[in-house]
């Protein structure tokens, strides 16, 4: 079997930005002079020689070595993944991400191997006396949404969340016999609405998860982390509810989670990205109640007899709030990897 050689170009690891892997290049150098066996003629020939002296180098795989020739504290290389909850601390190995090799130009006898290995880690060292900042960021805009307006300075609904139902829901979303009107100045003109914008903003909380992942070089089955379970698995699961309590200072019913998607960051890691919308109005519309549900309702507001050109307006005579949002949620700190709750908290919470 051929000796084996780490060069010192091996000791630099890169530290990647936010929502960056760290990466880190071995350099090998596989000697065969004096070895028993022929020099190979192929890459993956080496590499099974490598696998053979306890070298394991699969791609997508952890990277292992043996523990013989090697100082035993460099790991070559060890990190918390950036998908760890709080109550989680394992150090896992990096991954190997590629890896090249050619003959040596001087030599026939010896291989130069090139082993990209990479992991997402969380920004904390060994220590943990400063843990720094876990992937994770916030972007907030404001905007505005056009909807029909039939009273200006309506009473806006008060949300009515219901846990003891399976799901559980809010129970005065849609509207039901004996409704009381909204209130409000009317500004239809003769039962046709106004455009009027609706402020709204929108949040945008990003994270990292991990997909299922193989925990050591010869697993045979991967290993699924709470994060996946929870924003991997089925992003739809978390669509159009709203908060079922107060959320970074919002009211509840406020915040509707309008979008999640989940992207590549490398070949496991994945960045989530979730949008929560408030609503000035709570995502509520207004709807005239009808005589059998077809005309509204008026009432002229005016007083005495007018004639031309001094017109009647009408309005309609009774409005109520109605949206078909009625699912509700609940996050708290164990719902995101370590770190991040806590920075959404101070970065989204109003004062």
């Amino acid at each position: 079997m051929p000796t084996v050689v780490v060069t010192k170009n091996s000791n630099n690891l890169n530290h990647g930005g936010m929502f960056e892997p760290n990466t880190r290049t071995l350099e090998l150098a596989v000697d065969y002079c004096g070895a028993a066996v022929s020099t190979p003629a192929s890459l993956q020939l080496v590499i099974n020689d490598l696998e053979t002296l306890g070298w394991s180098i699969s791609v997508g795989r952890p990277f292992a070595k043996p523990a013989e020739g090697l100082d035993p504290a460099d790991r070559f290389e060890l990190g918390r993944p950036a998908d760890q909850t709080a109550s989680e601390s394992t150090l896992l190995p990096y991954v190997v991400k590629s890896y090249r090799g050619v003959m040596d130009g001087g030599s026939n006898k010896v291989w130069r191997i090139s082993v990209d290995i990479t992991l997402v880690t969380r920004n904390i060292n060994f220590a943990e006396t400063f843990p720094g900042r876990n992937h994770s960021a916030v972007s907030i805009s404001a905007q505005s949404r056009s909807t029909r307006a039939y009273r200006a300075g309506a009473t806006l609904p008060t949300m009515t969340w219901d846990g003891t139902q399976d799901p559980g829901r809010f129970t005065n979303t849609w509207i039901t016999c004996g409704e009381d009107d909204i209130g409000g100045d009317p500004i239809d003109i003769n039962g046709e609405p106004l455009s009027m914008p609706v402020e709204q903003t929108s949040i945008v909380l990003s994270f990292v998860i991990r997909e299922p992942y193989y925990s050591n070089y010869n697993s045979s089955t991967r290993t699924t982390g709470s994060m996946w379970t929870t924003w991997g698995k089925n992003p739809r699961q978390h669509l159009n509810s709203r908060n079922s309590e107060v959320l970074f200072g919002y009211e509840v019913g406020r915040l509707v989670v309008t979008d999640v998607s989940v992207t590549p960051l490398d070949m496991e890691f994945r960045r989530v990205d979730i949008t929560l919308l408030d609503d000035e109005w709570y995502h509520f519309e207004q709807m005239p109640w009808s005589t059998a549900g077809v005309i509204p309702e008026l009432n002229e507001t005016c007083e005495g007899e007018l004639t031309p050109p001094n017109l009647v307006v009408w309005h309609a005579k009774y409005v109520l709030w109605v949206t078909p949002i009625f699912y509700g949620f609940s996050w708290s700190t164990t719902d995101f990897p370590d770190d991040v709750w806590d920075f959404f908290t101070s970065a989204v919470t109003k004062a």
